[in-house]
């Protein structure tokens, strides 16, 4: 009898954990959401509360590989626990994506209001939000890679482009401007005027050469792409500027440009600056190339740079112009984990007239800025932060920050990554943007 009740006990115990075992195969491949968010909610309380990491004891070999490599990334540091965060409810709607998760639109850091259904796209973490619409179309796209689409709320796709879209992008009306790219072989691929430049001496089988991707935003088709390198190397200060990089660094010439924003200019901000810089038209595009440390103004009626800004700022990302008519840029300052900075551009000396520092304030990669009003928003990206700018007397003059939101959620986002310390979960943030409520027509 004893033998029999082992035995019996033996494939109890058996059974349990296939039964264990089987409910996180459905749950996780077979993608039962409210199973996986149920377990995956319980096992992270648990973690919280005990302050342990189960996926750093017991996870498999390549989670554990990267957890040793962000242990000592400082870019993973944070200003806040799980349990300070912020959780104030924010004057605007938030949509923010994070590397590892969906999309979602928020209305404090704890409640989400409207999440969009993508179970039509393989691997949808990697699906980056460019642009909400007001009445709750979303342009995505597919990772620096090729695949651009407009859906509807309910994650329905209105269009499909199949160009390649590498970086954050600008809607005005209904055109869509996107960073995107092809690659060519340097220096076979020259064409004459790129022979006088340094490129001459790059040997790249495929170096990137950003184009200007433009998108009808009704129907996704393309209205023009235009090939960047070939036009503006026609342009002396461009290339001496070119020349200077490729000559101090070798590396530009894999990826010469590096295209990660571009802003078009509507008509007040075209009269704001027109005293400060010479504009030859009125379709004028911000450019931001990140290899170059470069931001210029480039004239898409005439195929031509009206001004240049280079030098004041390292991998800088999100040249936002404000309506005190100055220029302001994410400074990552070199992919520095030290310190970022915003920096404040008097464009008609193209000189830097203040600066925004602050004490654990760092984003190595991305960085983003958002005028909203006469508020600036910042988002930390690396940090998985954002906050507001709040100053005395104009920007930067006494100012302080006010963050207002955290990416240490167990919940609401899953992730592999965490802070320096691996006692919580920590996502980057790809892009965190605030609409007016008022404006937004489809939030029942």
């Amino acid at each position: 009898m004893d033998i029999i009740d082992k035995l019996l006990k033996f494939c109890f115990i058996l059974s349990i954990l296939f039964f264990i075992f089987l409910l996180g195969f459905l749950s996780n491949d077979l993608k039962l959401k409210k199973i996986y968010e149920g377990l995956s909610f319980i096992i992270d309380d648990v973690e919280t509360r005990l302050n342990i990491n189960l996926k750093k004891k017991f996870g498999d070999r390549d989670t554990r590989k990267s957890l040793v490599l962000d242990k000592n990334k400082s870019s993973f540091n944070s200003n806040f626990n799980f349990d300070n965060r912020p959780k104030e409810k924010f004057d605007h709607y938030l949509l923010v994506k994070h590397d590892q998760t969906q999309p979602i639109l928020m209305e404090t850091p704890d409640k989400v209001i409207w999440s969009w259904d993508l179970s039509n796209f393989r691997n949808n973490s990697k699906i980056i939000p460019y642009h909400l619409f007001e009445n709750g179309d979303l342009l995505i796209g597919k990772f620096e890679t090729k695949g651009i689409y407009r859906i509807d709320k309910f994650g329905n796709i209105v269009w499909r482009n199949n160009s390649l879209n590498h970086h954050w992008v600008d809607v005005e009306k209904n055109k869509i401007f996107i960073p995107s790219r092809k690659f060519v072989s340097l220096p076979n691929d020259l064409n004459d005027d790129l022979k006088n430049s340094e490129l001459r001496n790059c040997n790249i089988k495929n170096s990137a050469f950003d184009t200007i991707l433009i998108l009808n935003s009704l129907n996704g088709k393309v209205i023009s792409n235009i090939s960047l390198m070939e036009i503006l190397i026609k342009h002396d200060e461009f290339k001496n500027i070119l020349d200077r990089k490729i000559l101090s660094d070798d590396e530009v010439c894999v990826d010469p440009l590096h295209l990660n924003d571009i802003q078009k200019l509507d008509v007040n901000e075209i009269n704001l600056i027109n005293k400060k810089i010479s504009l030859k038209s009125e379709n004028i595009l911000i450019l931001s190339f990140r290899s170059l440390d470069m931001i210029l103004f480039y004239d898409l009626d005439n195929n031509n740079i009206n001004h240049i800004v280079v030098d004041l700022f390292a991998k800088q990302h999100s040249p936002r112009l404000h309506q005190d008519g100055f220029l302001y840029v994410f400074d990552n300052n070199n992919f520095s984990s030290k310190n970022s900075k915003i920096v404040k551009i008097n464009l008609e000396s193209n000189s830097i007239a203040s600066t925004f520092e602050a004490e654990n304030f760092a984003s190595p990669t991305r960085g983003r800025l958002q005028f909203l009003g006469n508020d600036l928003f910042v988002q930390s990206s690396s940090q998985g932060e954002i906050f507001k700018i709040i100053c005395e007397n104009g920007f930067f003059k006494n100012c302080k920050r006010k963050y207002l939101y955290s990416s240490n959620f167990d919940f609401f986002y899953p992730s592999n990554r965490y802070d320096k310390n691996l006692s919580f979960k920590k996502d980057g943030i790809y892009i965190g943007d605030f609409y007016e409520k008022n404006k937004l027509k489809f939030i029942d």
